[in-house]
């Protein structure tokens, strides 16, 4: 594939409304059997929108309640963004319809895409919704999580000190998706913002790259919707039928990822209510989930644990204060908390700066008796034997 097969994002806001649509011609052709198994090819046209990106301010709660969000997935970087049109086309893939209508027998099957596909959709994985085309289980049971995986360095614990690595915002802007893709090892993790232009030539090239590939989803901060981090925010107090249409078209911007880490969202996951339906729907579509770490009093364990959907939860937030010697000192403390505890997640954006350090601290750290591997290879997971 090439860089023409993407297609146009673009939105306008307004800070306290919802995000006007914006007409957006898609096309598709599908493209099958592949070594004993079909792989999708999407094909899109690109007919570029200038328009603003909205920039959210830090999710605050009453005293106390929440640190500093780690991932400020909507902040422009020095090239002007573009982000997505909320009402856009969706992505489509000429696959047929399915539904999971029942439990998955543990353990699951595995099988890892072949490094030439990694940047593809596989048509097992792939379900046709309202809102677009989202992951799912296959009908033998696999899960994205592990076909859309990395192979760790090593398996299992073996005593080796193990940093996560996760870079949020991708795909915002052109500069930092390039610098993230093409500068960061294999081994980083890399978190797609759902607003932003050609998402899925970057996540293709992310993946050609070796990255895991994760979906950011904005979820309700305390102060919403003065602080309103996009369109298709999942928030409290509606009926689940919208949360999900919410969730799937988030869900629907980009493929061939592992899980769902939060954007924001400090209301959202304290309220297990809320929660809940959307964890048992990541869950039943083989996904994981990562808590960013931001929010003190996070009930999303409990919640994961509830829906026994794969989970882990981020202990440093790299670059809250975005200084090179902050995030220099953020870097060591997630060395220092993985030759601790043997495992430490770290989160970032895709800042400059934070490529460059997390970059150059990736390169040492195997001096330093340090594995930086895939965040599927350490989460908790009810089926299977990770973390």
């Amino acid at each position: 594939m090439t860089d023409e097969l993407t297609r146009p994002l673009g939105l306008k806001t307004k800070p306290t409304r919802r995000w006007k649509p914006v007409f957006l011609g898609l096309a598709l052709v599908a493209a099958g059997a592949l070594a004993g198994w079909g792989t999708v090819a999407i094909f899109m046209q690109e007919k570029p929108q200038e328009v603003a990106v909205a920039v959210p301010p830090q999710d605050t709660a009453p005293k106390g309640d929440v640190t500093p969000p780690a991932a400020e997935a909507a902040q422009t970087q020095p090239e002007a963004a573009r982000p997505v049109d909320p009402d856009a086309a969706p992505l489509e893939a000429a696959i047929p319809d399915g539904q999971i209508t029942e439990k998955v027998p543990v353990p699951v099957p595995s099988r890892r895409q072949e490094t030439g596909l990694a940047h593809l959709p596989d048509p097992e994985l792939v379900e046709r919704t309202d809102q677009g085309v989202v992951p799912k289980r296959s009908s033998a049971g696999l899960r994205p999580m592990d076909v859309y995986s990395r192979q760790p360095a090593t398996e299992g614990n073996f005593g080796v000190a193990r940093v996560v690595l996760i870079v949020g915002g991708v795909g915002i802007s052109q500069t930092g998706s390039q610098q993230a893709v093409r500068q960061l090892p294999g081994a980083v993790t890399l978190a797609f913002a759902p607003y932003g232009n050609s998402l899925l030539r970057w996540m293709q090239e992310a993946r050609k790259k070796g990255h895991e590939v994760m979906l950011q989803v904005p979820m309700e901060p305390f102060d919403y919707p003065a602080n309103n981090p996009g369109p298709h925010t999942l928030r409290t107090g509606v009926a689940a039928g919208e949360v999900l249409a919410d969730l799937h078209w988030s869900m629907s911007r980009i493929t061939n990822y592992v899980g769902v880490i939060n954007f924001l969202g400090g209301k959202f996951i304290t309220d297990t209510a809320a929660m809940k339906p959307v964890f048992d729907e990541l869950a039943g579509r083989g996904l994981l989930f990562i808590d960013d770490g931001s929010v003190r009093n996070s009930l999303t364990r409990e919640t994961a644990a509830q829906s026994l959907l794969p989970y882990a939860r981020a202990h440093v937030q790299i670059d809250v204060t975005r200084t090179r010697a902050e995030i220099m000192k953020q870097l060591e403390l997630l060395a220092s908390e993985a030759k601790r505890t043997g495992l430490a997640i770290g989160v970032a954006n895709a800042f400059p700066e934070s490529i460059e350090l997390i970059a150059r601290f990736a390169e040492e750290a195997s001096s330093k008796g340090i594995e930086i591997t895939p965040v599927s290879a350490i989460v908790s997971d009810p089926e299977g034997k990770r973390g």
